[in-house]
């Protein structure tokens, strides 16, 4: 990745490396090594790197177009790119890096390339209707829902398209592998959900309850929305003043947290997790079926 992101303009490697050296889980370049794990020769496990690195890449770039959209200061336990340089040059980063990776995708195949063009165009319209949808407390739970598997679960799917792509899985192996991919990307994002109302800033890597400052109302705001009580009116008040203080969004995450809403996303974090694993029972590769078991497993008990 840090290869692929070289550039002659000077300093601006640093920029478009900075998010790669920050680290992150690289869950979807493993679900695609994973996926294509049957391959035997060289070159095709050294091109299933190189897929797999521009999955990253892709998601890498995304995360600097939407610490632009959420004026984040902090990404991956350290400062964003936003914050640290500007908003214009993270964006100029962000599209650079998924250039890159597409160059990558299309020197595989043309099929690769235009896998990782139909997501990612998924993955755009899902963040614009999260985007118009700023600030509505209004928004329903099955819209918010359908929202995530394009702009959230739609790199999963990628990821697990091109690793049964490049590894000549047979169709039925490859709808399995492609609806775990699904619901791996839900589990993971309503896991995020939870964590951003029980983890410190410091364990997230990022402001925590931004969902609320941002007014990119999540699945537990929602569902505490949806809710017929005191608390559920006192919070939708809160979300409709004019300037939100501190002790506003302070007060908003103890509302959340007191309605049960946090936990009911947990469970249906869980249910994805399990819908995952159901999908791919029919695998005949068990070791296959039992890492992609633990990595659904791992996607919604994990701390940050």
């Amino acid at each position: 990745m840090l290869a692929a992101v070289a550039s002659s303009q000077q300093g601006f490697e640093d920029v478009t490396r900075w998010l790669i050296g920050a680290g992150g889980k690289r869950l979807r370049p493993i679900l695609l090594l994973l996926t294509a794990r049957g391959l035997i020769d060289e070159a095709d496990r050294e091109t299933a790197i190189t897929a797999a690195a521009a999955v990253e890449m892709i998601h890498v770039a995304s995360l600097y177009h939407d610490d632009v959209m959420d004026r984040a200061e902090l990404r991956r336990s350290t400062e964003s790119v936003n914050h640290r340089w500007s908003s214009p040059i993270a964006s100029f980063a962000g599209t650079f890096v998924l250039a890159r990776a597409i160059t990558m995708l299309d020197a595989i195949s043309p099929e690769a390339s235009a896998l990782a063009g139909e997501h990612c165009a998924a993955l755009c319209l899902g963040q614009l209707r999260e985007a118009e949808n700023a600030f509505n407390p209004d928004w329903t739970i099955e819209e918010h829902l359908e929202m995530l598997e394009g702009k959230t679960a739609g790199l999963f799917i990628l990821a697990a398209s091109l690793g049964a792509l490049l590894g000549n899985v047979s169709d039925r192996d490859r709808d399995a592998l492609i609806a775990y991919g699904k619901y791996l990307g839900l589990a993971f994002q309503l896991r995020d959900d939870v964590l951003d109302y029980t983890s410190s800033s410091a364990e997230l890597g990022k402001g925590s309850a931004s969902d609320l400052r941002e007014g990119a109302y999540t699945l537990p705001v929602l569902l505490c929305l949806s809710q017929d009580g005191a608390g559920s009116r006192e919070l939708r008040a809160l979300l409709r003043l004019a300037h939100i203080r501190d002790a506003d969004i302070a007060r908003g995450v103890d509302i959340v947290r007191a309605s049960g809403a946090v936990e009911a996303t947990a469970k249906l974090a869980r249910e994805k997790s399990a819908a995952a694993v159901k999908t791919i029972a029919g695998l005949g590769d068990r070791v296959l079926r039992d890492s992609l078991a633990n990595l659904a497993r791992i996607s919604v008990e994990r701390m940050a």
